[in-house]
């Protein structure tokens, strides 16, 4: 049985046709490494979280604020990707916004906390990866309160005790026990 979510292969086509730069391409391959070993070890659904890890930042062609978010739902549905994929691309960013929060930032009504496991596990990967390395939890959640987002960093803990709830362990000891960041260099290297 095929999936309807779009393969690693379409993905990469996608936001090449996109025009993403290689530092965003790099970044997502990144992103899909940690929430690969994540959904592995959660139970989740592998083909969505593979299709939304990659896809998520799509919008990033168009703009890099946090408009992006809104626009790389624009472009999933423009092309016809699932709904399930569009909601969880759209849930990716910070730690999630609240309907008033998403309001205040200017971006259009929408969804964008993190409800799913497979919202979770992909915003979650994201918050890790900057543009190429992979942080652990403490070091994610301290940026961001270095930034001023305190809320984003306690709802980034709270995602991780979630996570440590669903996978029965830490996402850190998971993601060295896997090799994520030698993994991470190996496979993404080639697709930037």
């Amino acid at each position: 049985m095929s999936s309807s979510y779009p393969s690693s292969e379409d993905c990469y086509r996608i936001m090449r046709e996109e025009g993403l730069s290689p530092v965003v391409i790099y970044h997502s391959c990144v992103v899909n490494v940690v929430a690969m070993i994540i959904a592995r070890h959660c139970g989740a659904d592998q083909e969505l979280v593979n299709a939304a890890s990659l896809l998520h930042d799509i919008g990033r062609s168009r703009t890099h604020g946090v408009q992006h978010v809104w626009e790389s739902v624009r472009i999933a549905r423009e092309r016809g990707l699932p709904e399930p994929l569009v909601l969880c691309i759209g849930r990716h960013v910070a730690s999630g916004f609240t309907a008033e929060e998403a309001r205040q930032l200017g971006l259009p009504n929408g969804d964008y906390m993190p409800s799913s496991l497979e919202d979770k596990i992909v915003n979650f990967a994201d918050n890790l990866v900057s543009d190429r390395s992979i942080r652990t939890t403490a070091q994610a959640a301290e940026r961001m309160r270095q930034k001023g987002f305190e809320l984003t960093a306690r709802r980034m803990m709270a995602m991780s005790v979630d996570l440590k709830k669903a996978c029965g362990e830490e996402m850190d000891v998971i993601l060295e026990r896997e090799g994520a960041r030698e993994m991470a260099a190996r496979r993404c290297d080639g697709q930037a």
